[in-house]
């Protein structure tokens, strides 16, 4: 029988990740997974972006992508359409199918924290990874 839980967001230590493809750093709790609630076809995490982050223009091949945002907002720009950068805040969702080029910034004075979740991958590894511009060595 699967195992239903409630998860205490709050007491998830979050992670730094820093990368060459981010401006600044992201704050990621890892909520639900393939090994952390046996969900493999769902990834979710609180992600919080602080301000002037940026994560330069990327897409996923194998995995949709929705955000939530829980407080502040987050701008979102695509390729190769050459969108303006829209805002979402609290009250709206952004729906990324896989393979949409897209680049998400926190253009604000405030924190924003989302809920992200994967569709399609229950590890980060199977969601896939393409920056529009390579690696700079």
């Amino acid at each position: 029988m699967p195992k239903i839980e409630i998860i205490d967001i709050n007491q998830i230590p979050p992670v730094e990740v820093t990368r060459w493809d981010i401006v600044g750093s992201q704050f990621n709790r890892h909520i639900a997974g393939a090994e952390r609630t046996g969900t493999p076809d769902v990834l979710v995490d609180v992600v919080t972006f602080p301000p002037g982050f940026v994560h330069r223009m990327h897409r996923h091949p194998h995995a949709d992508q929705f955000l939530v945002p829980l407080t502040g907002a987050v701008f979102f720009e695509t390729v190769p359409q050459g969108d303006e950068a829209v805002e979402i805040g609290v009250g709206q969702i952004l729906i990324v199918p896989r393979d949409g080029w897209h680049e998400v910034s926190n253009r604000g004075d405030v924190d924003c924290q989302v809920l992200h979740f994967f569709g399609g991958a229950g590890r980060m590894e199977e969601v896939g990874f393409e920056p529009l511009v390579p690696e700079q060595q």
